[in-house]
């Protein structure tokens, strides 16, 4: 115990009497550490979607793959899988309310007593079996009985206080969609998880819908794909040999033609099995419910957090190295006096350790302080739940343990190795390989360092060419107004005439989708060649949608009301269907859309030249526009002079139209924006992190200078008395450092090169990496350990050579 009293007090009077280099170790390691748990927060809550119960291992989602693949499949499949295979304990079928165009449906919902709205786009459609397969529990109301009946609905929990408040809302009222469509509130549920592929603010059953859909739309039959659906499967099933089943199983309620059989055969298509465990993080199908994240981001932040946390135990060796000229002659006396090796390891290990916890509590009240901002930054509600989460406390424990062991494993095994007659009689020098492995270390750090502000550099300018690369389409200034009402569809030509009377509005369209936005997407194919068809995504427009976005045209003409024949037989497409189509002259040329079991003749009329309606992940695909009034949007394009006063005065006109729901906007540019989310925020992150990284490691480059330059004061001296001028010594401490920072720079360019240009592959439009890049942010690095290193520089050269030269 005394012996262990003795080590406590050597190690704190150690670190105090080194305060400024117990200061820089523990800012350094409290970086790393607070990085490496928020990230990990990050990481836990991405791994951790769709596993709130132990039933999510056994429910799997069916989706159709093609060469288009996408999530929606008939709405009959599900109950069917139930009835015909044993294995398959329960299903489920549920879809979002689509609006005109098979965008989201977005329904104004009103509480008429308290006069409480709020505009609702999370409602679904879902059969009665929903609870059977998503482990919900029902807080208020019979579960046996809900979803059965038509003119019921059930709110989440957070709904349902939000309408609500405390009192119980089962019988009463809303308002969906308009005053006069009331239905009953029959059941509350939990709210679902933040971490779930889908969220609902409110279930409506199946049986409620079809009371408004026309009796002759294959919606509901094994002719739309329309639908998501679900099943569980027992613990003991083999998914594996369930889904081989599926495609031949699905042929006798498809009844596919001989071109269908063609078609699955070309493209390898079939029903397949996903879990849901693994739908956020690795699926990127067409119509997702929500968008998902991305399983590389993953680990790209993984590996960017533990290389942080790598620099900084690096930094703690380097700096507790650079004392041990300092530290020579106290453990040359304790040697002389008996200390064994392994006693001054543990006690230079113990010093690691104490300091690697304290920059864990540190680190823990940073990461209290900064996880909001980091929260803001990535769109998540992480939080420190030490209670519920013991996972947490272990994790930040074992790293705060290992950082400290690990860090002190190099610097003890140096200092314990000292040789005390060499070093009493002051001629302690550390060895030339312990040197090398400090330079190998700081060359390592700066590799770190140098690929991820590259990479930085990298993703700023892909982010750049996005938003400043002609999309085809005016996206500035360009409002978008979601319609609610069949109503406003029907007035929209009296609505269009009302908004360009305004002064600050330049052109007025509507259409059913909008770039940046799902499009629904439906076979067609040319008359002269029927056998060869391709997918091309389907708009519904207005007579000047094309001149509100600006698009331009190729060959033909748009819509035009000179034409009454503009409807549903006249097509407009683009450049992409007519080289899909394989049409030379496609102008009066006939095509048929293919919509379920309907076919749609008509002739071209124009041909627009791409336009990029999806994001530059993708290439443009084929698309096919007719003036029909199944409008979804209304878009407004504005001048740029006083834009927030024509909004106004577009909401009171709107709210002669439709008082009934609040006025709603958006606009463009935002919606194309928001394609890239995930890559702003990878973006801002690597930032984050560059910044760290190479704050930490000039911090490690100043302790191996710091050490350096003690060793060769003397160096120093006998060259200041022989004339060395100024400057050459300057030059001559600084070469080295300017070294390790060029080596670092070689070894990173290709490693970079590497990471980054896998990244822009995600991206069928990018930019070219240009080797610029590395070497620019080689020549920062270099400028920045100048400066870094600049003071011991200068302070070294400016020693009178008499002091250090006097003790020999």
């Amino acid at each position: 115990m005394s012996m262990l009293r003795s080590y406590l007090l050597i190690t704190f009077r150690n670190l105090l009497k080194n305060r400024i280099y117990t200061i820089i170790n523990v800012i350094g390691l409290t970086v790393g550490i607070a990085s490496v748990i928020m990230i990990l927060l990050y990481v836990q809550d991405e791994i951790s979607y769709d596993r709130y119960h132990p039933d999510t291992a056994h429910i799997y989602r069916i989706y159709w793959q093609s060469d288009n693949p996408q999530t929606r499949t008939p709405h009959p499949m599900a109950q069917a899988l139930a009835d015909d295979f044993p294995e398959v304990t329960s299903a489920v079928t549920l879809s979002p309310i689509w609006g005109p165009g098979l965008t989201r449906q977005s329904f104004s919902v009103r509480n008429l007593e308290k006069d409480i709205q709020y505009n609702e786009k999370n409602i679904l459609s879902v059969d009665s079996t929903f609870f059977d397969v998503f482990p919900l529990k029902i807080i208020n109301g019979n579960k046996s009985k809900v979803l059965r009946t038509p003119g019921k609905l059930l709110l989440s929990q957070s709904a349902a206080t939000k309408y609500f408040g405390e009192e119980d809302p089962i019988g009463k009222f809303l308002a969906v969609d308009g005053d006069e469509n009331l239905v009953e509130i029959e059941g509350v549920y939990e709210d679902m998880p933040q971490q779930s592929h889908f969220h609902a603010s409110a279930l409506v059953s199946y049986v409620h819908m079809k009371a408004f859909e026309d009796p002759e739309s294959a919606y509901y039959t094994w002719a739309d794909f329309g639908h998501f659906n679900y099943i569980k499967l027992r613990p003991d099933a083999d998914a594996k040999k369930l889904e081989s089943q599926l495609m031949d199983w699905a042929k006798k309620y498809l009844n596919p033609t001989e071109e269908d059989l063609q078609y699955i055969k070309r493209n390898n298509a079939g029903f397949k099995l996903q879990n849901i465990r693994d739908i956020h993080l690795q699926s990127h199908l067409m119509w997702e419910l929500e968008a998902n994240g991305n399983i590389e981001y993953v680990y790209i932040m993984t590996a960017a957090a533990m290389l942080i946390l790598i620099i900084a135990a690096i930094n703690f060796m380097n700096l507790t190295t650079a004392k041990s000229a300092e530290r020579a002659k106290e453990i040359g006396v304790r040697r002389t006096l008996g200390a064994l090796k392994k006693q001054l390891s543990f006690q230079f290990i113990g010093e690691s350790l104490l300091v690697a916890l304290f920059s864990m509590i540190m680190a823990g009240l940073v990461v209290e302080i900064l996880l909001p901002y980091f929260n803001m930054l990535t769109g998540k509600e992480l939080k420190v739940d030490l209670i519920h989460n013991p996972l947490i406390v272990v994790g930040i424990l074992a790293i705060g343990s290992l950082t400290g062991i690990l860090s002190g494993l190099y610097p003890s095994a140096i200092l314990s190795s000292i040789n005390p007659v060499q070093v009493l009689k002051g001629k302690f020098v550390t060895s030339k390989g312990g040197n090398r492995f400090s330079k190998l270390l700081v060359v390592f750090q700066f590799t770190m360092a140098i690929i991820l502000i590259s990479g930085t550099v990298i993703i700023l300018h892909q982010l750049s060419f996005i938003q400043n690369k002609n999309l085809g389409f005016a996206k500035d200034a360009t409002l978008l107004i979601p319609i609610r009402q069949d109503e406003m569809r029907r007035n929209f030509e009296t609505l269009q005439i009302e908004l360009k009377k305004l002064s600050g509005v330049v052109e007025v369209g509507a259409s059913s989708n909008v770039p940046g936005t799902q499009f629904n997407q439906n076979p067609i194919y040319s008359v002269s060649d029927a056998q060869h068809q391709v997918n091309a995504s389907q708009m519904f427009v207005d007579f000047d949608l094309i001149k509100t976005l600006d698009l331009k045209i190729a060959s033909g003409r748009g819509f035009d009301r000179a034409f009454p024949g503009d409807t549903a037989n006249s097509f407009i497409i683009n450049e992409s269907a007519v080289q899909a189509l394989q049409m030379t002259d496609p102008i009066g040329k006939e095509i048929v859309l293919v919509l379920d079991e309907n076919l749609v003749r008509g002739s071209v009329i124009g041909v627009l030249k791409d336009f990029h309606y999806q994001s530059l992940h993708q290439p443009v695909r084929p698309v096919i526009i007719q003036r029909l009034p199944y409008y979804n949007t209304v878009l407004v394009r504005l001048s740029a002079e006083n834009i927030m006063g024509t909004i106004s005065s577009i909401e009171s006109v709107w709210k002669n139209f439709d008082n009934s729901n609040g006025f709603e906007y958006s606009f463009l540019e935002d919606t194309i924006n928001s394609q890239y989310t995930s890559e702003y925020k990878m973006g801002l992150v690597f930032g984050l992190f560059a910044g760290i990284a190479i704050i930490i490691s000039c911090m490690g480059l100043f302790g191996l200078a710091t050490l350096n330059f003690a060793q060769r004061k003397k160096e120093i001296g006998i060259r200041k008395v022989m004339g060395a001028p100024v400057g050459i010594l300057l030059l001559t401490l600084v070469r080295d450092y300017s070294k390790l920072i060029i080596t670092s720079t070689v070894f990173a360019i290709p490693i970079a090169w590497w990471i980054m240009n896998n990244w822009l592959n995600n991206f069928v439009f990018k930019i070219g990496i240009n080797v610029g890049v590395f070497l620019l942010t080689g020549l920062g690095t270099l400028l920045i350990a100048w400066v870094t290193i600049g003071y011991l520089t200068l302070r070294t050269v400016a020693v009178n050579p008499v002091d250090t030269l006097k003790e020999e």
